[in-house]
């Protein structure tokens, strides 16, 4: 009986022990599991804040594909003329800074040929370039005659019935 007796004792002392340390693993996850739903759907959110955000960006990539690099590319091939009016214009104004210069050497001249103490360049010249010194040659009487300096022509430039002409009606090289 003695051996009955531990062996009862014995197991009611393992219930015991085994109810205690069942106490032990009783976890109330509630809040745990609260917290990790959150934050699983805060991820979700944001996951999906970013998907919508790729394809925004490829449907603008495909507009600007699609529309605006072709408007681009057709408006940088309607500035050609423009560019080419400009280039057209400077070489204008190197012609006739250089008509300018030898226009002013002839006035200079004749003045000093006939002894004019008004110079017309004094007041042309400033408005236009820096005053620059050209040598001026002092004839015989017998040598005053005037020979007049070939400058440009306004219609080598500008527009006329016939020829190629641009918005600002400058004939383009051809």
């Amino acid at each position: 009986m003695a051996g009955e007796f531990d062996a009862e004792k014995r197991d009611e002392i393992l219930r015991q022990t085994a109810k205690d340390y069942a106490a032990y693993f009783e976890v109330d996850a509630t809040s745990e599991r609260s917290a990790l739903d959150r934050e699983l759907e805060s991820m979700l959110t944001r996951l999906e804040e970013y998907g919508s955000l790729l394809e925004r960006t490829r449907s603008e990539s495909r507009h600007t594909m699609d529309v605006l690099v072709p408007q681009v590319y057709s408006n940088y091939q309607a500035l050609q003329r423009t560019f080419q009016s400009i280039d057209h214009l400077e070489r204008l104004v190197v012609h006739v800074k250089d008509d300018l210069v030898k226009m002013e050497t002839s006035v200079n001249q004749a003045e000093a040929d006939i002894g004019s103490s008004h110079s017309f360049t004094t007041v042309i010249r400033p408005l236009f370039f820096k005053k620059e010194q050209y040598p001026i040659r002092t004839p015989t009487s017998s040598q005053l005659s005037f020979n007049r300096p070939t400058i440009f022509h306004a219609e080598d430039y500008f527009a006329s019935a016939v020829g190629t002409t641009n918005t600002l009606g400058l004939k383009l090289p051809q």
